[in-house]
């Protein structure tokens, strides 16, 4: 099953007559995709697979925060002066939110802002999502990501290698609205950089007549040289305020610690 049969299959489940939020959906079809390229990898290992991220467990959100402060958020990137805010920590999904705000035409339009933690058990990056107008944004920095190819059935897709040396694929696809009467634009950007940075953003676009959100507007976003795995520490604890993180999710079985015993009749 592809992403997009992957993500219609849960626009359509139970959401007839409610509204849809966006982000969950997204999700799921990014944590399918995943499972998919886990399988492909252990079978036939091949480099390359069509999914976002190898991050295992589901995609949670934390509630809404509206609630903003009205102070501005410290500059992420360079031309910082003082002691605090040259050390340096890694990126947490508040200070993604801060910097994804900053990278957008109009952070005014974005609420219902949330994130955390990706992986079970253990972090394997982080994520944010928010609603900007009529499109919902999600986007993802991981540790390890497998590069994504254009498929047959894709119309509008394109993988380019930057002047320095990133891979960076676009598309633009559409997916079926709540009650399969319309349909919704979906645009991706997945980053791949050479310095170890691994970049997802995904916009569904609700009005596609009249989109909140560009192509050329993502793509501007997804190769900001201002992402970095780690910030300046005054940018990451200005950010810390802007909502309570969801956490890892946890195994279901207990994971046991230290060497396990042999079964009887175990070969040696």
């Amino acid at each position: 099953m592809t992403f997009e049969t992957e993500l219609r299959d849960h626009l359509h489940a139970g959401v007839d007559d409610t509204p849809v939020d966006l982000g969950p959906l997204l999700a799921a079809g990014v944590a399918h995709g995943n499972k998919l390229v886990r399988r492909r990898r252990l079978t036939r290992i091949l480099a390359g697979a069509a999914t976002v991220a190898v991050l295992g467990g589901a995609f949670a959100y934390a509630g809404s925060v509206d609630g903003v402060p009205d102070g501005a958020i410290a500059p992420a990137g360079p031309g910082v002066t003082t002691q605090a805010q040259q050390a340096k920590a890694d990126i947490t999904p508040q200070a993604t939110l801060a910097l994804l705000l900053e990278l957008m035409p109009d952070a005014k339009q974005a609420a219902n802002r949330r994130g955390g933690f990706e992986g079970v058990g253990s972090v394997l990056g982080v994520y944010t999502t928010t609603d900007y107008g009529t499109a919902s944004i999600r986007l993802e920095i991981v540790k390890d990501q497998h590069p994504l190819p254009c498929s047959d059935t894709d119309t509008d897709c394109k993988v380019t290698t930057l002047p320095d040396g990133s891979r960076l694929r676009l598309l633009d696809t559409t997916v079926p609205g709540p009650r399969g009467m319309d349909e919704y634009q979906q645009l991706q950007a997945n980053l791949i950089r050479k310095d170890g940075l691994n970049l997802n953003l995904i916009a569904v676009n609700t009005a596609p007549a009249e989109p909140a959100v560009t192509m050329a507007q993502l793509r501007a976003i997804a190769t900001s040289p201002r992402w970095q795995l780690q910030l300046d520490q005054a940018f990451i604890t200005k950010s810390a305020g802007l909502f309570t993180p969801r956490l890892v999710t946890q195994p279901s079985v207990p994971q046991p610690i230290g060497p396990q015993p042999t079964s009887p009749g175990a070969s040696k």
